[in-house]
């Protein structure tokens, strides 16, 4: 009897190891394509000092990641600097006299209402990935059923960084972190 129940229990235990590797199967295949198929904004730019601006959007009530992304062709020390994402304090004594190179003002447009703006700060939240680095630039709330527009100016000359393939995104913050 003890034995026929430690079966079931080990059975049971194996259904539900497996659903976990089929539903992290599934989610990560959802992913594919990430950002540029899940952001409402995925655009390449110039980080030149410049104003650009996003195409128009409709946005679900959520609150909204101003993003920039980068590819990683110079050592990883050296891209955190220039965008800005440092690991901490330690990490920006590493940083030239120049950086961040990636530098901006930011304002969101409901049409000619200005909705919310900002400046992206000296360091900044990013994220790795095994291609990429993001820097977030800043946030806002959307309104349901309104369009919007992002217009981003940079700042600095962040030209050196444009052999990294530049895009700017706007993504809902919960598909993003």
């Amino acid at each position: 009897m003890k034995w026929t129940s430690k079966i079931k229990w080990f059975r049971a235990a194996g259904v539900i190891m497996c659903a976990m590797f089929i539903a992290k199967g599934v989610f990560a295949g959802a992913y594919k394509g990430f950002p540029q198929n899940h952001s409402d904004v995925y655009m390449p730019v110039s980080l030149a000092v410049d104003t650009v601006r996003t195409p128009e959007f409709s946005v679900a009530a959520e609150l909204y990641d101003i993003v920039v992304e980068v590819e990683k062709p110079l050592p990883p020390e050296q891209m955190r600097c220039m965008m800005g994402v440092t690991l901490g304090p330690l990490d920006e004594k590493n940083c030239g006299g120049n950086d961040p190179l990636l530098q901006a003002n930011w304002t969101v447009w409901d049409g000619k209402r200005l909705v919310d703006k900002g400046s992206a700060p000296s360091i900044r939240a990013g994220k790795f990935a095994d291609k990429h680095m993001y820097a977030l630039l800043g946030r806002f709330t959307g309104e349901a059923g309104k369009k919007y527009v992002v217009e981003v100016k940079f700042t600095m000359d962040g030209t050196p960084l444009n052999i990294a393939n530049p895009h700017l995104i706007v993504i809902q913050h919960s598909l993003f972190w």
